[in-house]
């Protein structure tokens, strides 16, 4: 493409002419034909780095300004906000075959895209999906990626991967970061749907406050063209305030006043480690996922469903076969008790994991966790806390350490679990092997932390390593 064409997506003029072939916002993989987008990050400062660009060849370079002398290229006040447009130019325009689903909120993002996937392709369309696990066209991995939201280039290489796949549809997670940096900017979303908000995401390089975490949130809805939000959250009312005059607005939840609302939200008496929601004008729904939380995903689901038209039969189809990996996942296991992967790793999504399984009347609950290293020790009092509320035995182990020794982690949990009897076993792979022997008929063994990662991070280092593949090999199970 040439570089006149792609400036003109932002306005910008150039006299070069230059043939961009690809994009790039990290100079280390500038190459002869590329676009360096000179972005400013937490640490440093794109800038430092155009003339490291330059030297591996880069053709042109957007900045904030002044655009250094002689350099093709475009000097703009927002280089993200550029670069979302010029990704969108670059890879023609793929937004436009596709109708995009925004799914925002503090929990339950995955768990609500996976819903909705499932029930869109039960209605007949084939359907994308990008987030937390990576994108997909389909079942069928495309992409891992690093954020929950990608980067613009990223994304717009995408959605152009899925459009060409002959995807209709995209679920989206949007996260507050994508929002704050500009990561879908210029995209309109034919639906938004708002889960919940809770402090979370605050300090450091993430949002100065929960004012400002809850503002990126809301800046999604003026960019959508019909709004869904959770009636029962008290920060609905700031998303409903950004949404643009005319656009269609609807609300779920227990409020007498929801559009789609919910009835009870219950174990399903039918299915073990299920639950039965029921809403209003509609027969019980079934969701393969324990407890409330997940319940409430399916509520939100089914609420942007019926919004979009969708008939409830694929709405039912849909969440009747949602199976999400590291969430509430249950593991086929030949043995008389339940093993569950969770990702549950701070004091709320303890309590909602374990509660949920409690509610299903176990023998005994056996969970296996540690804490991330390099991250507020309050977590770890929580964790503790509700692992000593729901659980009758702990084993303790390394999670992510980090720059922290696992041992020292551990040290620190097995101090705040009071009288929950418990053990260390640092190895990870060893403490779930422990934990599956000491399961009896009834018990579960809930594996909490890791979800869906596929490795654990120590000193700068990420080994693979998958919860299930460890069961897997207890079992000898062959895949």
């Amino acid at each position: 493409m040439k570089l006149s064409q792609l400036l003109s997506a932002i306005g910008a003029d150039c006299p070069h002419d230059a043939e961009i072939t690809a994009l790039t916002c990290d100079s280390r993989e500038a190459a002869p034909g590329a676009l360096f987008a000179a972005l400013e990050g937490a640490r440093t400062d794109g800038r430092t780095h155009i003339p490291d660009a330059l030297e591996r060849g880069a053709a042109a370079v957007i900045c904030r300004p002044p655009l250094p002398d002689g350099v093709p290229g475009a000097a703009v006040d927002d280089p993200r906000s550029a670069l979302a447009l010029l990704a969108m130019e670059f890879y023609g325009h793929p937004e436009r075959a596709l109708t995009l689903i925004a799914v925002t909120g503090t929990k339950g993002k995955t768990t609500t895209a996976h819903m909705l996937r499932e029930i869109l392709t039960a209605a007949g369309y084939k359907t994308g999906m990008i987030g937390t696990l990576g994108a997909y066209i389909g079942r069928e991995l495309l992409a891992d990626s690093p954020n929950t939201t990608p980067e613009p280039i990223a994304l717009h290489r995408t959605l152009r991967q899925m459009a060409d796949g002959g995807c209709s549809c995209v679920v989206m997670e949007v996260s507050s970061q994508a929002m704050k940096l500009e990561r879908v900017h210029g995209l309109t979303f034919a639906a938004a749907l708002f889960l919940n908000l809770s402090p979370d995401h605050i300090g450091g390089a993430e949002h100065a406050d929960f004012e400002e975490y809850r503002a990126c949130k809301a800046a999604l809805f003026r960019q959508c063209r019909l709004a869904v939000g959770n009636a029962d959250d008290p920060s609905w009312p700031a998303m409903a305030a950004q949404v643009r005059p005319g656009t269609p607005v609807a609300a779920f939840g227990f409020a007498e006043q929801a559009d789609t609302r919910a009835l009870s939200a219950a174990p399903d008496p039918d299915r073990p480690f299920s639950t039965r929601l029921t809403v209003a004008g509609a027969a019980p729904y079934h969701i393969p996922l324990p407890g409330e939380f997940n319940a409430a995903d399916a509520l939100a689901a089914a609420a942007l469903s019926r919004a979009l038209g969708l008939n409830d039969g694929a709405v039912r189809a849909g969440l009747a076969h949602t199976s999400v990996p590291g969430r509430a996942q249950r593991l086929p296991v030949p043995a008389p008790y339940a093993v569950v992967i969770d990702y549950a790793h701070n004091g709320a999504s303890f309590d909602a994991i374990l509660s949920a399984l409690a509610q299903h009347r176990p023998r005994r609950i056996i969970a296996v966790f540690g804490a991330g290293g390099d991250r507020p020790r309050l977590r770890r009092r929580d964790m503790a806390r509700s692992a000593a509320r729901w659980a009758d035995y702990a084993v303790l182990t390394e999670d992510n350490p980090r720059s922290e020794r696992a041992e020292d982690i551990c040290s620190d949990l097995s101090a705040l679990l009071g009288d929950l009897p418990h053990e260390t076993v640092l190895d990870r792979r060893a403490a779930i092997r422990r934990a599956l022997e000491l399961a009896g008929p009834g018990d579960v063994v809930a594996l909490l932390g890791k979800g869906h990662e596929g490795y654990i991070e120590a000193g700068g280092v990420r080994r693979p390593f998958s919860e299930r593949a460890v069961v897997e090999e207890y079992f000898g199970v062959q895949r």
